[in-house]
């Protein structure tokens, strides 16, 4: 703002002499005028901007200063008798004047209004690369050339990740064919959310047949579900840790009883039961399901999630299983649902697979919405059949898982989940 602008008030805040007597019309109220920077939302600097102030005019000052020195307490009145309107300088320009011209700053609850006009302005601060040129550049000669377009992505990706989530969320991995990997993309993606939030998530084994969850994630309990359910004082989060085992990412995982020992299957009142013990605790919660829709167990996954994940192999007969999978719950009522989930086509061999995977993924796009179909490739790490630790996965694999797990959380402030 120029001299010039500072000197010249608008015509409609300018006092107007009175036509009969000739004098100056003084302001209808003393109380004090509110901060410019409460007037509405839209003044309030954004997080990644920064506040400036305007310096005001030395004319202006000593106006402001000459009015403060001779206002009158006594509220005059117009021709008619009616109020005068008080005078309106804009926004920020008495705060920014008081400052200069060293009249004490309007109190407001006891505490000094700001003094600061708020303009936008962009940070021009680049974040340092982390890996490969850049990173080298940045270190040995101290100049910074900003992320490289592949760290920019996964930075956006991380982002989405961290969407607030209202309650406990639960997505449910599904898959009809058993040796697709539908476990180890339950770790893998449970491990992801857990090292980007930061927050409490738990993997829970609703398969009836004795899934192998705790292999995947390592185990320091001999604990299980039936032992969490047998318990009857469990009170606060560390009375539930006890029976959770947790990796190097953080994410917890319950396991289910060994097959051999149970003494009966895992079924739907067990995993309502479960999340209603558990839902209080952590803000995310997976179910690694067994192979089937029509089991008790996954009724009752299905009956409470909020998210699927569904898992096919790159392979015919496991993408055959995938399009009936999504059938199904298309014709039972599940079609909100199939709105919020995803597609994995993971490659569980090495080499060519017998199906043209692209093919494929443009078939299940139609199903799902746009950018929830995930191809997974063939991982040594995830191959081997051990517990899964994030640094030890392919950087692709654990890209891809990534963008599975954004995906999925594009959902978590979306309004009607369950």
């Amino acid at each position: 703002m120029s001299a010039g602008d500072d000197d010249r008030m608008p015509s409609a805040n300018r006092p107007r002499p009175d036509r009969d007597n000739g004098v100056t019309a003084e302001p209808t109220s003393t109380e004090p005028r509110r901060d410019a920077s409460t007037h509405s939302s839209a003044s309030v600097p954004k997080p990644t901007e920064v506040t400036v102030q305007i310096p005001a005019s030395k004319a202006v000052a000593r106006r402001v200063q000459d009015e403060a020195q001779n206002t009158s307490p006594t509220t005059p009145t117009g021709r008619h008798g009616e109020q005068r309107p008080p005078l309106s300088p804009p926004n920020g320009l008495v705060e920014a004047v008081r400052g200069q011209a060293g009249l004490p700053a309007p109190q407001f609850g006891g505490q000094p209004a700001t003094a600061l006009f708020p303009v936008s302005a962009r940070t021009a601060v680049k974040i340092p690369s982390q890996r490969g040129w850049r990173a080298l550049i940045h270190k040995v000669a101290g100049i910074n050339v900003g992320l490289s377009p592949d760290e920019a992505n996964e930075m956006e990706l991380h982002n989405r990740i961290r969407r607030n989530v209202r309650g406990a969320y639960q997505i449910g991995v599904f898959g009809l064919k058993g040796g697709i990997g539908k476990t180890a993309v339950t770790v893998a993606l449970g491990s992801v959310l857990s090292d980007v939030r930061g927050d409490r998530i738990l993997a829970v084994d609703a398969d009836p047949d004795g899934g192998n969850l705790a292999d995947r994630t390592g185990r320091q309990s001999a604990a299980t579900i039936a032992d969490l359910l047998a318990d009857t004082s469990l009170a606060r989060y560390n009375d539930i840790r006890a029976y959770t085992s947790m990796n190097r990412a953080n994410l917890e995982a319950l396991p289910s009883e060994e097959y051999s020992g149970a003494a009966r299957a895992f079924n739907d009142e067990d995993w309502k039961s479960t999340v209603g013990i558990v839902s209080r605790y952590y803000n995310l919660v997976l179910a690694d399901c067994g192979a089937g829709l029509f089991q008790p167990a996954a009724r009752g996954v299905l009956s409470t999630v909020s998210g699927l994940v569904i898992v096919a192999s790159a392979a015919i007969d496991g993408a055959r299983q995938a399009a009936v999978t999504m059938d199904w719950l298309r014709q039972n009522g599940y079609q909100d649902l199939l709105g919020r989930s995803c597609v994995v086509i993971n490659h569980v061999v090495p080499g060519a697979p017998n199906v043209d995977v692209d093919d494929l993924a443009r078939q299940f796009e139609r199903h799902v919405p746009t950018g929830r179909v995930v191809v997974l490739p063939w991982d040594k790490h995830v191959a081997a059949g051990v517990e899964i630790e994030l640094n030890l996965l392919s950087r692709q694999f654990r890209r891809r898982v990534t963008e599975l797990a954004a995906a999925l959380s594009d959902d978590f402030d979306r309004p009607g989940h369950r």
